[in-house]
């Protein structure tokens, strides 16, 4: 069945912000002398939030004599100013975003960032009004990969799960979205796709361009 709803998660698959995240993270880290903190321990916490990336950096940072919480805010500081200095949209955002235009489908956007950042970004790179809806990480209850967003989303245009289609470039969103019963292709991003994510999507490509064949 071709989708009557396209639903989008942004970091990593609409906006190229995986990437600043990870400089940021690896440049606090060389300065503490944590050379993999922008690597192994950034890698797992990313497409998570709040408790889960707190609990997860207090773990990797235990052998060292640091303050988890201090290191944190660090790269949090870094990684929102390099997004502000810059970001760039993910290629073929534009061209699939045109075709859905062409084929009448509906596209949200389900974002674990916040309304206010979500809405500066995609406001930046001219896509917020390519959206018919936004729903974002401080609206919801639960983080993915609990379903709770995408099922949101679904009840907001009075669709079912077989109607959607969700795009993915984490592990927590791809789970999120087959909870949720949707099915998901995955555009991976800073994470290589494992058995788990090949079970749980319809499709693993390489960019955005190549979900237009799936319209």
């Amino acid at each position: 069945m071709k989708p009557r709803l396209v639903i989008f998660d942004m970091d990593g698959l609409i906006l190229d912000t995986e990437a600043r995240w990870q400089e940021a993270w690896q440049k606090v880290g060389e300065k503490y002398n944590i050379h993999d903190l922008g690597t192994k321990v950034f890698l797992k916490c990313v497409g998570r939030s709040g408790k889960v990336v707190e609990d997860t950096v207090r773990k990797e940072l235990a052998p060292f004599n640091v303050e988890a919480e201090v290191i944190l805010e660090k790269c949090r500081a870094l990684g929102a100013q390099l997004l502000d200095e810059h970001i760039d949209a993910k290629e073929g955002i534009y061209e699939l975003l045109d075709i859905l235009d062409q084929k009448g489908i509906q596209k949200a956007v389900a974002t674990t960032t916040k309304r206010s950042l979500t809405v500066e970004r995609l406001t930046r790179l001219c896509l917020i009004e390519r959206f018919d809806y936004l729903l974002c990480g401080d609206e919801v209850v639960e983080r993915k990969p609990n379903p709770e967003i995408y099922q949101k989303v679904l009840k907001h245009f009075n669709t079912s799960s077989q109607e959607a289609l969700v795009l993915e470039d984490s592990f927590v969103g791809v789970e999120a979205a087959y909870r949720a019963g949707i099915p998901c292709i995955m555009i991976p991003d800073l994470l290589l796709p494992q058995h788990k994510q090949k079970e749980e999507t319809v499709a693993i490509v390489s960019s955005l361009k190549d979900v237009i064949s799936f319209l």
